[in-house]
C-alpha cells in the first residue's frame, strides 16, 4: 500500500457573522494581505531609550516590522520570533500597537488567539494609556488581557498597573488563571472595561474582577498593543534549541457594554 504523509490542516480564522456585528464599534478580522496601516503602526528596536512597560523588563528581543515577524495568513495575524543576531539582540519579533490609529474608553473586547508554546516565549494583548507620551508609565495605566507566562505555558496573567500617589511607586492588581491547551488552540480572551470594574475572561470563564476608584487612571483612553516578548522578567530563561514560535491572533473585536 503507497504511504503518504500527514498533512497538517492549515489554521484558518473565524467568519464575522451578524450576531457577532451587534454593538461593534471597531474590529480588525486580518483578512487582508497585510497589516493595515490605517489601524496599526509598530514599536521598533530594544525599548532602551523609551521607558515603555514590556521592552524595560531585561528582554531577549528586537522589535522589527520585518515581514517575517508580522504578517497576514488566512484571515491570521502571526508574530513570529526567531532566534537571530539584530541590533544586539539575540531575537527577533514584533510589536504592533493602534497608538494614535484607534483607542477608546471603556467597552469590551475579545480576543482570540492561540499562544505559543516554546519555552521563554512572552506573548501579550494589552492596553497602555494614550497619555504614556506626556505623563509616562504607570501614571498613564496599563491593563494586560492577557500576558503568557514563559515557563507554564498553562498559565496566563490578567494584570492592571497605576501610579501608587502616596509614593509615587507603581501600583497592579494581577490574577493567574490556568488552563489546558492554550498552545494548542484558539481561545478567546475577553476584557469588560467598565467606569466600575475590569473583568476579564478566558472562554467566557472570569478570572479576574478589580474593582476601579476614582483616583485611578482608568477613565481615561487606551490603545491597544500586540507583541511576543522572548525571555525577561516574564519569560525567563529560554530553551537552548529555540528558534521560531507564533503567537496567533484571530481578531480583535471592541464593542459597546
Amino acid at each position: 500500500m503507497e504511504q503518504t504523509e500527514d498533512i497538517e490542516t492549515p489554521l484558518v480564522g473565524e467568519t464575522l457573522t451578524d450576531q457577532d456585528r451587534i454593538g461593534l464599534v471597531w474590529s480588525d478580522e486580518f483578512d487582508g494581505s497585510t497589516i493595515d496601516s490605517q489601524y496599526w503602526t509598530y514599536d521598533l528596536g530594544d525599548g532602551t531609550s523609551e521607558g515603555i512597560p514590556g521592552w524595560g523588563n531585561n528582554e531577549a528581543q528586537f522589535y522589527t516590522n520585518k515581514s517575517k515577524n508580522s504578517y497576514l495568513k488566512n484571515g491570521l495575524l502571526y508574530i513570529d520570533a526567531y532566534k537571530e543576531s539584530i541590533g544586539g539582540k539575540n531575537y527577533s519579533s514584533a510589536r504592533i500597537k493602534t497608538q494614535s490609529k484607534f483607542d477608546l474608553t471603556y467597552g469590551k473586547i475579545k480576543v482570540r488567539a492561540k499562544l505559543p508554546k516554546k519555552i521563554g516565549t512572552w506573548p501579550a494583548v494589552w492596553l497602555l494609556g494614550a497619555s504614556v507620551s506626556e505623563i509616562g508609565w504607570p501614571a498613564c495605566g496599563e491593563i494586560d488581557i492577557l500576558e503568557q507566562t514563559g515557563q507554564d505555558k498553562s498559565k496566563i496573567l490578567g494584570t492592571t498597573h497605576w501610579l501608587n500617589t502616596q509614593d509615587n511607586t507603581n501600583a497592579s492588581y494581577s490574577k493567574a488563571y490556568s488552563t489546558s491547551g492554550l498552545t494548542d488552540t484558539f481561545k478567546v480572551y475577553t476584557l469588560e472595561w467598565s467606569a466600575d470594574a475590569i473583568k476579564i475572561f478566558v472562554d467566557n470563564q472570569m478570572f479576574y474582577n478589580m474593582t476601579l476608584m476614582e483616583d485611578m487612571p482608568f477613565k481615561d483612553p487606551f490603545f491597544i498593543i500586540i507583541n511576543l516578548a522572548m525571555g525577561g522578567t516574564l519569560g525567563g530563561d529560554i530553551d537552548d534549541g529555540f528558534y521560531t514560535d507564533s503567537l496567533i491572533v484571530d481578531y480583535v473585536r471592541v464593542y459597546e457594554l
